[in-house]
């Protein structure tokens, strides 16, 4: 069993932290008034837990707001955006099912 301390590793921009064959965690620092890049999908599945902040998630043609504790499922498949509107650092830890990095 691999244990990591995902806070440890708050104010990256991204980083894989582990992975199996069937999964993948990471997280992610998106800065204030900034965004994780330009809108994507992955072939698996996606789980986001917003740690600290706020987060404005696109998943498809719906946007919604993400505060510290939501969970978000983004299907297999789905495209999706993920922005910091808020005045204060978002950190959030994702998990891709399959591996996507």
């Amino acid at each position: 069993m691999d244990v990591v301390d995902a806070l440890a590793h708050r104010g990256r921009f991204f980083r894989v932290l582990q992975q199996t064959s069937r999964s993948q965690t990471a997280v992610m620092t998106i800065a204030p008034g900034e965004d994780a890049g330009p809108e994507e999908e992955h072939a698996g599945d996606q789980v986001i837990y917003v740690v600290e902040g706020e987060a404005l998630v696109r998943i498809g043609d719906q946007e919604r707001r993400a505060a510290a504790g939501a969970l978000v499922m983004i299907p297999a498949g789905t495209r999706h955006h993920v922005r910091n509107p808020g005045a204060q650092p978002l950190f959030f830890v994702t998990i891709y099912a399959p591996p996507a990095y």
